[in-house]
């Protein structure tokens, strides 16, 4: 056998023998890496309420301990402002028994809140007051409806522009 016929006789038997490897099923490979020495980025927690500093609408940062839901933050408001916010002198015109309360986006972008209170009875601070907390806790631009059984107040959007500077607790 010429050394040309031999190399091609086991180019041959390589090229049918696979070279040695097995076919198999499918391996997993176990999750993907993570980059374990990277800080882990965390959604901001606090939460903007808007309380009122005479007649005047006021961003408040409040801390909270996790990511809170629009009905949450919206319940925060309804408790009224805090020791330290009311020793800032800021109040609130938001009435208690909001309670229960559904927020929904439609397909348009636009937010229905919906409150058992009677939203004719509400005034226009406390109107502003639930429009911008939700506003800031939703994320949004678009105009916010609230609504009580037949009764409609809006679309509204909040008259202070998202990302006011908030004042701290305490009024600092």
């Amino acid at each position: 056998m010429t050394r040309g016929r031999r190399l091609a006789w086991l180019v041959l038997v390589a090229a049918l023998t696979g070279c040695g490897v097995r076919p198999s099923g499918v391996i997993s490979g176990g999750p993907a890496p993570t980059d374990h020495l990277a800080p882990p980025v965390e959604q901001p927690k606090d939460v903007t309420l808007y309380f009122l500093a005479g007649s005047s609408l006021t961003p408040v940062l409040r801390p909270a301990r996790q990511r809170l839901r629009p009905v949450q933050a919206l319940a925060l408001l309804e408790q009224g402002p805090g020791d330290a916010e009311r020793a800032a002198n800021l109040t609130s015109e938001v009435p208690s028994g909001l309670d229960p309360v559904t927020i929904t986006t439609e397909a348009s972008g636009n937010v229905d809140v919906a409150v058992s209170a009677d939203v004719t009875t509400l005034s226009a601070a406390a109107v502003d007051q639930i429009v911008c907390t939700v506003r800031d806790a939703v994320s949004t631009p678009a105009p916010i409806t609230l609504t009580s059984g037949a009764a409609i107040r809006g679309p509204r959007t909040c008259p202070l522009p998202a990302g006011a500077p908030a004042q701290a607790p305490g009024g600092g």
